[in-house]
């Protein structure tokens, strides 16, 4: 059984700031000063967040022994942000130019081979191209040693999935406006080549801007090219790309040879979320997810939330259909019909960003031991275990495989709404003769006795 490490005394955590780089032991002594005595490191580490030398992500690494990963290249880490399948996202300023960047790690079984390197690189280099108010910004990307990180535009708001989970299903015109902020996104991207493949709530963000709130989609750069390349994570034989919950039934069949039309089936299923607070299909194994997409009707809108309007609900139909062809065929079509739906009675002002949860509320894949110090929750640096500004966190990307979807054959839907009546129908038409012989029965027996 691993013994745990013993604690820092105040002394031995000042040793660790000086050496992780984030202040000389002159910065820390003046910032100290000001304290009573003390032999307590959590005094110290708290009193140094509370005047802004550190961050509470960096004092709780230090607490836990960590002296390192606090830089990266000229950009020094502030925060992590979220992680997923496809990496870490940490929060990161620019040393120079004092700008607040998101910086993300990719995991390294992502990158393994040469092949699969340039193949990223070069997904980098298209995502590069894309400058669109509802797209977040690649600044930069780099290769340390057998990792590679890409610097993005730091969006200050949360993600929709986050959002949903704060305060509910969103209000109708809210959801319709975020919905058609990142259609007018994908019809940009799709434009340039580019299908994204991985649209989900969680992949949206949305931060307040002086005009109202705006909506930037995530992850453009980890995307295939049209061109029907595929990066290391797609290469593996039998398997789909995409997130359960919202991925469509034709990157299930071909992840090779989708076009835009399956990020608007995508685009659907988180609009389906944003209005009912669940994807079209929720419960179940992830399997079990990617074949009622293919094979099961959702439940519709209005039943979950009557007071959706038709032609929102007609709108959600349209985008959840199983054949490409009876959907959108472009985004900006979406875009279009979603601003004549809503119109002008609209507010599109949306109510304040909900203050994240605490980091222990929030849903997060677990991390592996090296990624923050072991604690209890007592050991936190204020009591709770709130960390950092906001979360960014997403779910992993899921990869299905398409051999056990084939095999699993055609199965009965799940909602009991949608069981037929006949049955019931049948049984009630013999009740119903049933009585009718027995009241001609007994009437031709009382007239036979009275004659």
């Amino acid at each position: 059984m691993t013994q745990p490490k013993p604690r820092l005394d105040a002394q031995e955590f000042i040793e660790h700031v000086v050496a992780s780089g984030l202040l000389d032991r002159e910065e820390v002594q003046r910032a100290v000063e000001s304290l009573p005595p003390t032999d307590r490191a959590r005094l110290v580490a708290r009193h140094l967040v509370e005047t802004g030398k550190l961050t509470k992500f960096q004092a709780e690494r230090l607490l836990g022994g960590k002296t390192d990963g606090f830089q990266l290249g000229q950009y020094r880490i502030l925060d992590e942000l979220g992680r997923g399948g496809m990496g870490r996202v940490y929060k990161a300023v620019h040393l120079a130019m004092g700008r607040f960047v998101a910086l993300k790690m990719i995991s390294p079984a992502l990158t393994q081979t040469e092949r699969a390197r340039e193949l990223f690189q070069r997904e980098v280099r298209a995502a590069g191209r894309l400058h669109h108010p509802n797209i977040v910004t690649f600044y930069d990307a780099h290769t340390t040693g057998d990792r590679c990180y890409l610097v993005m535009e730091f969006v200050d708001g949360p993600n929709l999935s986050q959002l949903v989970r704060e305060q509910g299903p969103l209000p109708v015109e809210q959801a319709c406006e975020y919905i058609r902020q990142a259609a007018l996104g994908l019809e940009y991207a799709h434009a340039q080549g580019l299908i994204h493949r991985d649209i989900k709530p969680s992949n949206l963000l949305v931060q307040q801007t002086t005009t109202g709130p705006q909506v930037k989609m995530l992850d453009f750069g980890l995307s295939l090219a049209s061109t029907g390349d595929v990066p290391a994570a797609g290469q593996v034989p039998n398997t789909v790309l995409g997130t359960p919950d919202y991925v469509s039934p034709d990157q299930i069949r071909n992840q090779h040879e989708v076009d835009g039309r399956s990020d608007l089936y995508s685009l659907g299923c988180t609009f389906y979320y944003l209005l009912t607070g669940e994807p079209p299909f929720p419960g179940g194994t992830p399997l079990e997810k990617v074949i009622r997409h293919q094979q099961d009707a959702p439940v519709s809108v209005q039943t979950r939330r009557p007071d959706v309007p038709e032609a929102v609900a007609a709108i959600v139909h349209k985008l959840l259909a199983k054949n490409p062809k009876w959907r959108y065929q472009k985004a900006g079509e979406l875009a279009t019909e979603l601003a004549a739906v809503v119109g002008k009675k609209a507010d599109w002002s949306a109510p304040p960003l909900p203050r994240p949860k605490p980091r222990r509320e929030r849903h997060k894949e677990p991390a592996d031991a090296s990624s923050s110090p072991s604690r209890t929750p007592d050991e936190d640096l204020f009591g709770d275990s709130e960390l950092g500004d906001r979360s960014s966190s997403t779910l992993p990307t899921a990869m299905i495989s398409t051999r056990e979807t084939q095999m699993a054959g055609p199965r009965r839907p799940r909602d009991r709404k949608n069981k037929p009546i006949w049955p019931w129908v049948v049984v009630a038409v013999i009740v119903a003769f049933g009585l009718v012989t027995a009241v001609a029965f007994l009437a031709r027996f009382i007239i036979g006795r009275v004659g």
